[in-house]
């Protein structure tokens, strides 16, 4: 059966601006006598949804400025300034804590340190962790000890990786209370009981050539031909697999690696970037090596790696289809996000966790959002808000704290349409510095470019326009001149633009579709959440 009239769509959703209804079900409701409807399917059971829990909004009364005051001064974008209670248990925890995935990827603001940083502060009698930091992290020395190793790129850093993970397994071994007391012991005199040494003094001491002497002299049981002098961090790696094998119990350990991309810039050299993506590729093999080693013995121990999705994109290694399995992709849906909603509210108005329109009528209107030159479109706070984000938690939080902001200015007891409309602004702004912060390391002109996008003044534009207008600013000597081609997919996979097929009412943007491709002929469309701040009207 030919189904091509299907794929046309006849209409567009007076609320999302999405097109819907095809000639197929033109017909059936013809036959049925049925009005034709003025919104898609998916806004239809949302409206059915929002008047259904119509009665679960609260008196007029509420939110009170003690609400807006929580949500105002502690809901935060960066979750190491939040309370615990504010972290949503998404699904992935699990698969992580139970050891079925190692490798959590995603995008800035996508929620990876929120997870890691919740790992990190498990609190349990049998759960011990730890998280490597790559702020200020030490990369010079770890490229100095590769080049002595003696290992080809890019394994040359997975023996440094292994002998980290396990030399943080065994100091943390002196905090369980399961491990033999003699064991502990040694493993303290040995690694200290101090957890303040900075990682760059860690690394220099437990790598140098007196340590590794030092720990075959400790008095475990190994080969003891191979207790000389001329024993290096590299022999070691032997002795801590040993270590943890004879004496481990049956505790869980996290090692998580967070903010590798500090690390992550437009390099100077051809050498500089290579070494930066061989010591990514080499952690990704080091953490499989180490799962390959204790998983057998039935060893809980899970190192755990936190990347951008952009920079895990231009990892190249024959092993990466191997990684597949173990990978959990952070990306959000709009169940999921109002889900997470639903549990920050819950958790400022302190109630027990309910569904979202519950909770979510308490602190906005019924009202819809008027949009248009004549304001004749209407659309639902929720959606106006989702369609001005790139689909990450921070955004969510982010609109909702200006609305709220809005909201206590005015005196509002519930945030209003016109709130949320006028939020738009400053979320923009929030947007565009969001943008410069994720972009500056590999685009250091961001600014100029966004500039571009604005000198363009359209929602939707072609190759030749930005291509002319980007060739301008290279004449002018404001930006130097680079790959054309590259600075568009860098913005792509920042979200700040999508693509726009030939159907009318689509567009594809890299968080709203899986894994798309950037089509350099098609029309490029600018995101709808930077046009205030880029002027774009």
């Amino acid at each position: 059966m030919d189904n091509g009239n299907d794929e046309i769509f006849l209409l567009k959703c007076t609320e999302c601006g999405q097109a819907f209804f095809t000639q197929g079900e033109k017909e059936f409701y013809e036959t049925k006598g049925l009005s034709i409807p003025k919104r898609c399917k998916e806004c239809r059971e949302k409206r059915k949804h929002f008047i259904k829990n119509s009665a679960y909004i609260a008196p007029i009364d509420s939110p009170t400025q003690q609400v807006y005051d929580e949500i105002i001064e502690n809901w935060s974008i960066e979750s190491k300034k939040e309370n615990n209670a504010y972290f949503y248990n998404v699904k992935e925890v699990e698969a992580i804590t139970s050891g079925k995935k190692s490798y959590v990827i995603g995008r800035k603001g996508s929620g990876k340190t929120a997870i890691a940083q919740h790992l990190c502060e498990i609190e349990a009698s049998t759960t011990f962790s730890d998280k490597l930091t790559f702020k200020n992290f030490p990369f010079n020395l770890l490229y100095s000890l590769a080049n002595n190793s003696g290992y080809t790129t890019p394994n040359q850093f997975i023996s440094i990786w292994k002998y980290l993970i396990f030399s943080y397994i065994c100091k943390k071994m002196t905090c369980n209370e399961n491990i033999d007391r003699s064991v502990r012991d040694k493993l303290i005199a040995l690694y200290g009981d101090s957890p303040a040494e900075s990682l760059t003094r860690l690394i220099e001491k437990w790598t140098s050539k007196g340590f590794g002497v030092e720990l075959f002299g400790i008095g475990f049981n190994y080969e003891r031909e191979k207790q000389n002098s001329s024993t290096t961090w590299i022999d070691a790696i032997e002795i801590l697999q040993q270590v943890i094998l004879n004496y481990w119990d049956e505790s869980n350990y996290y090692i998580v690696f967070d903010e590798l991309d500090e690390d992550y810039k437009d390099f100077p050299s051809e050498q500089e970037r290579d070494n930066y993506m061989s010591m990514l590729t080499s952690l990704f093999k080091a953490v499989q090596d180490v799962r390959s080693i204790v998983d057998p013995y039935g060893k809980h121990i899970f190192p755990v790696v936190f990347l951008r999705s952009d920079i895990y994109a231009r990892i190249k290694d024959s092993d990466k289809n191997k990684w597949y399995e173990s990978i959990i992709d952070l990306e959000w849906n709009t169940a999921e996000i109002q889900n997470m909603l639903a549990h920050r509210l819950c958790v400022s108005y302190n109630i027990p966790d309910t569904d979202f329109y519950s909770v979510w009528n308490r602190l906005f209107e019924m009202n819809m959002v008027r949009m248009g030159n004549r304001q004749t479109r209407k659309m639902q706070i929720y959606t106006y808000i989702e369609r001005s984000t790139e689909m990450r938690p921070r955004d969510f939080i982010q609109y909702v704290k200006e609305a709220a902001t809005l909201a206590k200015a005015r005196s509002e007891k519930i945030i209003s349409a016109q709130s949320v409309k006028d939020a738009d602004d400053d979320f923009s702004e929030y947007l565009k510095r969001e943008t410069i912060d994720e972009l500056f390391a590999v685009i250091p002109e961001i600014n100029e470019i966004l500039g571009l996008l604005s000198t363009i003044r359209k929602q939707s534009f072609q190759f030749a326009d930005f291509e002319r207008e980007y060739n301008a600013l290279v004449k002018r000597g404001l930006i130097p001149q680079g790959d054309v081609r590259n600075i568009l997919l860098n913005l792509f996979d920042a979200g700040v633009i999508g693509n726009q097929p030939s159907m009318k009412g689509q567009s594809i943007f890299r968080f709203s579709k899986k894994s798309p491709r950037f089509n350099f002929n098609e029309t490029m469309i600018v995101h709808r959440g930077l046009y205030k701040s880029l002027q774009i009207f």
